[in-house]
């Protein structure tokens, strides 16, 4: 859409009034934050993004600086998504002792599959059915339903995130929050294997190579 003269003079003019072209660093999105709303622009610095923000701007003016109701992009893929959640999580979990938190593990085992299979759809594509496949294809790997279940609330925190910052609709997120847990006794996934207690045996032959106060303590809980 090319903006009127008339329209470029007013924002050359009032350029300092207007909604500013602003950096969302978690996803390094160029966006413009107009009556409490974010609009998505594209990549932070472009030509495109640059152009889409006058685009905006011009609509804004020749609509009395006001825009009608707007939407989450249509083409903010997965991909994009994931790759500013996860960012966001390695923050949140910070690395211990130069070594990666385990909750990230899990992030990124969650997020990857969301990747590998729809990486390249719009965000508002995926639906519960979506979801489902991805755990079918867990529940087929052998995964404890335990695992899948944390996963799972993995993929719907990622949504609820991006709806937090305008990449995903409220719609997407509330349709996967109603996507229910595995339940015992009502899927085939496995349960973890239960932690057997340690044989007597082992036990005696443990005993001699504790300190004494250990040992007692030891003894003391065989008897309880």
């Amino acid at each position: 859409m090319a903006i009127s003269i008339h329209l470029r003079k007013e924002f050359s003019m009032s350029k300092k009034n207007l909604p500013g072209y602003l950096k969302h660093k978690p996803t390094g999105q160029a966006y413009c934050k107009i009556d409490g709303k974010f609009i998505y622009l594209g990549k932070y610095g472009s030509k495109a993004s640059r152009s889409q923000y006058e685009e905006l701007i011009a609509k804004y003016l020749a609509n009395g600086k006001k825009l009608p109701p707007t939407k989450p992009q249509d083409d903010t893929t997965i991909l994009s998504l994931a790759s500013a959640f996860l960012e966001h999580a390695e923050k949140y979990y910070p690395p211990k002792n130069n070594r990666s938190s385990g909750e990230i593990w899990h992030y990124r085992k969650a997020i990857s599959a969301v990747v590998k299979y729809y990486g390249k759809n719009p965000v508002d594509e995926f639906t519960p059915l979506a979801l489902d496949f991805i755990r079918d294809k867990w529940v087929e790997a052998s995964h404890a339903r335990k695992t899948i279940n944390r996963w799972t609330q993995i993929i719907k925190k990622m949504f609820q995130w991006g709806v937090t910052y305008g990449l995903v609709s409220t719609d997407v997120h509330y349709r996967l929050s109603m996507v229910p847990n595995l339940k015992m006794g009502h899927t085939v996934a496995p349960e973890y294997n239960e932690v057997q207690p340690v044989s007597s045996e082992i036990v005696e032959k443990t005993l001699p190579f504790l300190p004494p106060v250990v040992a007692d303590m030891v003894r003391v809980q065989r008897l309880c």
